[in-house]
């Protein structure tokens, strides 16, 4: 049983890693499940082979029938039999073929260990480790070449600063280099020190300050430090300066052939993303890991790109170096707005994943049928049925795919205009991931309220053509009462923690790797809207998924993560076939805790029909 959890004393943290798992798995017999116990965890979650970078354009490992993600469910079971059935040749597996997600797939181990079967929760308390509050463990950067390095902490004086520039002459830029290289190498010192006994230690999880959770502020700039963005109100003479001094940082370590990632100032981060000529930064003091906010900051420069492609980027500023790309850009801060909000609060914008409709599979295979299209669209890339801002079904080429992050992008267009949802519309949108240097045309049509058709095309000739095919679809879609039934199925989609039957479950999130799709209930007391709950828990979510895909430069990947606060446990548990993010109550003990894992993978394999749009046609 674990100790009862005082209030005043430090936040512990568990982490059962790769190396320490396997001295406790228990012989495995079959590699068709997935099951956390506290008496053992299969070895087919994580093999003795490093985890390969992962790419999001390469295809993915196909996932086998036998690797279903079921606990202990015998093999004669429906679900398994469901499971295993195959769809007809005319539909895709997944309707994002060729992407794994953030990461790729876990390969499995054979191997039966040769130890004995060990009680989970008392591996767990062999690992907690006493952290002080307040200590800070700096994450380690990977370099490019060689070339590239993280300032990860420069702790800057204010007093110091006064004194370095009082002293300093000639060139500024030089003095301005001088202040900023002059303190940082001890600290650089001690964060490489420090670094090395985390891969020394693998049990220890490197935690950031306790955030204060202001609001995050984000920034774009030209290469020649002209504004383009800036993500709240503020003067405009105070905006001018920032972007001089983050300019002017920049090039400090351009000059030395290296690029900044990010700064560290108290419980304050700046990260940087350089992708000239455009640079973004962004401020933040939740305690988050480093690409956390570089992620934010590349969907920004995403969603910049899909009003105006690279190709026109490039051309614009090899004719004037100091253009002034904000006018280009008027009108659409309100696009901008709401992809930073949606994307710091939105798991899917992290895991590169989508969360469709929640509705029953007969209604989707229904509507899928009602769209496919005729053979005469040659140049006809996508047809989405949108409802409530989420995907119901969508239909692709049978040689396309299409990436998470352009689906993203979309359905933030048409969350953020309430004109593109009121109107027929002729959009033209690129997609960075499809094609960076050019446009595609959607036709969006929104005649039903909060249910919309977009067919997505390559011909920007084809509005009429497509215009007169929707009128077909409608007809079909509401003959057979398809259009009513996806109208009832909005306001159904949320769904309560209680629904999993586990006491003290509070929230998760579950990822399925197979089908690049997540599912989450709806957010509950105490992690209300805006609430200092929530984002401490996002934020927590976010250091899970951190030490479960060693995105700060651990030395390995971890298959299973656990963390007691005083205001919650959270454990990671990633497999084969998903990967699981839950917040329950501290007054769980471990056994409870893994109890839930496996009561909420359950339910989700039970309701996978429903939470997940499995198979999509193609065309």
């Amino acid at each position: 049983m674990m100790p009862p959890h005082d209030a005043q004393s430090p936040s512990r943290l568990g982490v059962l890693n790769r190396t320490r798992s396997q001295s406790f798995l228990p012989p495995t017999p079959i590699r068709s499940t997935s099951h956390l116990s506290t008496v053992s965890v299969d070895a087919h979650s994580l093999d003795d082979s490093p985890q390969k970078p992962n790419n999001l354009l390469k295809p993915a490992t196909p996932t086998k029938a036998s690797s279903t993600g079921l606990l202990n469910a015998p093999v004669s079971s429906p679900a398994l039999r469901a499971r295993a059935s195959t769809a007809s040749s005319s539909r895709a597996g997944s309707i994002l073929d060729g992407l794994s997600g953030d990461d790729a797939p876990i390969a499995g181990s054979s191997t039966p260990s040769s130890s004995g079967p060990k009680d989970l929760a008392s591996s767990l308390d062999n690992v907690i480790l006493d952290q002080p509050r307040g200590s800070r463990a700096p994450s380690v950067a990977s370099s490019r070449k060689g070339k590239q390095r993280a300032v990860e902490q420069v702790e800057v004086d204010p007093e110091v600063v006064g004194g370095e520039m009082a002293v300093a002459t000639g060139d500024p830029r030089k003095g301005l280099r001088e202040l900023v290289q002059a303190r940082p190498i001890p600290q650089v010192a001690t964060s490489r020190s420090r670094a090395s006994s985390v891969k020394d230690n693998p049990h220890l999880l490197p935690s950031m300050p306790s955030g204060t959770y202001s609001p995050r502020q984000y920034y774009v700039l030209t290469n020649a430090g002209k504004p383009v963005f800036c993500s709240h109100d503020e003067s405009e003479d105070n905006i001018t300066n920032l972007m001089g001094v983050a300019q002017a940082l920049i090039s400090i370590f351009a000059e030395e052939d290296d690029r900044i990632r990010s700064i560290m100032k108290g419980r304050h981060r700046i990260a940087f993303l350089l992708k000239a000529p455009l640079y973004l930064f962004c401020v933040s003091d939740w305690g988050e890991p480093e690409h956390v906010l570089r992620s934010h900051l590349e969907y920004t420069h995403l969603q910049i790109l899909s009003v105006v492609s690279s190709t026109q980027l490039s051309r614009v500023f090899q004719r004037r170096s100091n253009f002034d790309l904000s006018r280009l850009l008027d009108g659409t801060e309100t696009f901008l707005r709401n992809l930073i909000d949606r994307s710091q609060y939105d798991f899917s914008f992290l895991t590169s994943t989508l969360q469709p409709l929640r509705m029953a599979p007969a209604v989707r295979d229904t509507a899928a049928a009602s769209l496919m299209p005729p053979s005469k669209f040659r140049d006809l890339l996508y047809v989405l049925l949108i409802a409530g801002g989420h995907i119901v079904t969508l239909l692709r080429p049978r040689k396309h795919s299409i990436h998470p992050s352009d689906l993203h992008l979309l359905l933030n267009t048409l969350a953020s205009s309430s004109t593109l949802r009121s109107t027929e519309t002729w959009l033209p949108i690129c997609f960075p991931k499809f094609n960076p240097a050019g446009f595609v045309h959607a036709y969006v049509s929104y005649d039903i309220e909060d249910v919309g058709l977009v067919f997505v095309s390559a011909d920007r000739e084809a509005f009429e053509d497509l215009r007169g095919w929707k009128q077909i679809v409608l007809e079909k879609l509401e003959n057979d009462k398809t259009l009513h039934k996806i109208k009832e199925s909005i306001p159904l989609h949320p769904y309560h923690v209680a629904a999993i039957g586990c006491p003290g479950l509070r929230h998760f999130i579950y990822k399925s790797r197979q089908h690049v799709q997540i599912t989450q209930p709806e957010w509950e007391a105490p992690y209300l809207a805006e609430s200092v709950d929530r984002k401490r828990l996002i934020t927590a979510y976010q250091k899970l998924h951190d030490a479960v895909h060693a995105k700060s430069g651990q030395s390995s990947p971890l298959k299973l993560v656990y963390i007691r606060t005083e205001h919650e446990v959270c454990l990671a548990w990633i497999t084969k076939p998903f990967e699981l993010y839950l917040a329950v109550s501290p007054q769980l003990s471990k056994s409870a805790v893994v109890a839930a894992a496996n009561a909420v993978a359950k339910w989700v394999l039970a309701e996978e029909g429903r939470v997940f749009l499995k198979d999509a046609p193609v065309f």
